[in-house]
């Protein structure tokens, strides 16, 4: 009985145990704006961070939808006043779903990944997780860039070579014979 009533009170405690506090900011925001150029360019760079003034968990989404496909460079890092009543510790760094493992130093952590590739048209996400102890904030900065089009000359040849192929292929004659 007396492992029934530990489980039972187990369960209650999970269920009303305090969940990270889940906070979507789309671009553009108040915690997260361009600082060059426009969403619709193509390159941009915007700015995202989000601070803190209180214990507890955090899970901040960032949105940004772009209309080519092209590459981004994602950085965030830590900042807090020294001390070990504050701290701010990310446990995950995720864009478009792939997690990304932060550099941890004594003044906090970072990272800066490149080459990444964004999708035009869809929902594009900067998802960091963490916890804070007192006072602090996070930043980063997204910087993308659209990959490059093919000129309508560049086309043309394209198109004429695979006709050339195609025609020198046609010319050639092939016989088959079954034994």
């Amino acid at each position: 009985m007396k492992k029934f009533a530990f489980a039972a009170l187990a369960a209650l405690t999970l269920a009303y145990a305090p969940s990270a506090q889940a906070t979507t900011f789309v671009l553009p925001s108040a915690n997260f704006a361009l600082t060059n150029g426009t969403v619709a360019s193509p390159s941009f760079t915007a700015f995202y961070f989000n601070s803190f003034g209180s214990t507890g968990a955090f899970d901040d989404t960032f949105e940004f939808t772009v209309p080519q496909d092209g590459l981004a460079s994602v950085s965030v890092s830590t900042s807090f006043s020294g001390g070990s009543s504050n701290k701010l510790t990310f446990t995950d760094f995720i864009i478009n779903g792939t997690a990304y493992a932060l550099i941890a130093s004594p003044g906090g952590q970072s990272r800066t990944i490149g080459d990444i590739p964004i999708t035009s048209g869809v929902l594009n996400t900067i998802r960091v997780i963490g916890t804070i102890t007192g006072s602090g904030i996070y930043t980063g900065t997204v910087t993308f860039t659209a990959s490059p089009v093919p000129e309508p000359a560049s086309w043309a040849m394209m198109i004429g070579g695979f006709g050339l192929i195609g025609a020198a292929m046609r010319r050639r004659t092939t016989t088959v014979r079954f034994a």
